[in-house]
């Protein structure tokens, strides 16, 4: 029953990614070697320019991305607020994702525990690129690099939140924000 679960949940996980990031590009594959991907439930990127271009769809769908990890308190704390988000939101043009920021080393092992123990249930990858310096302007010219950080966009509209969401609310009205 566990082992079904987990496939379940993998499966899960790569369909609402799929549906959030579409077909990638051979460049926007997830690594395959050097961190035993082949058997994780979520995608790993060895890049930020390996990823799908998550910041730049221009639809009518609004999209919350949340960068995080799992030896961060606020990041941990903050999660049931997505969870209820993705509960609220599942028949909307809501679409969340949240990227862990775990230590590369920390994926196949920490990361990949945090997730069964959970259970985790939120659209997830991890991203492995430690030279944050290089792509977090990329995200927001505003972020200062310090996680929890949440980005609410929808077209051109976006709002940011560095640091963790006050309550569920904060997170509603990032969302209204943007409508």
């Amino acid at each position: 029953m566990k082992k079904r679960k987990s496939v379940y949940v993998a499966l899960l996980v790569a369909a609402l990614l799929g549906s959030l990031c579409g077909q990638a590009s051979a460049a926007g594959e997830p690594v395959r070697s050097g961190l035993l991907l082949d058997t994780l439930p979520f995608p790993v990127y060895q890049t930020f320019s390996d990823m799908p271009a998550l910041l730049d769809y221009r639809n009518d769908t609004t999209y919350v991305i949340n960068f995080w990890a799992t030896w961060c308190v606020p990041c941990v704390e903050e999660l049931p607020y997505f969870e209820r988000l993705q509960r609220e939101m599942a028949e909307k043009p809501v679409r969340i994702l949240m990227v862990s920021l775990d230590f590369k080393k920390d994926i196949p092992t920490k990361l990949l525990t945090f997730v069964r123990q959970r259970p985790f249930t939120l659209p997830l990858i991890a991203l492995a690129d430690g030279r944050y310096a290089e792509w977090i302007d990329k995200v927001d010219p505003g972020w200062e690099g310090a996680i929890p950080f949440t980005i609410v966009y929808k077209g051109e509209r976006r709002v940011s939140e560095m640091g963790k969401l006050a309550d569920y609310n904060a997170l509603i009205q990032m969302l209204l924000a943007v409508q």
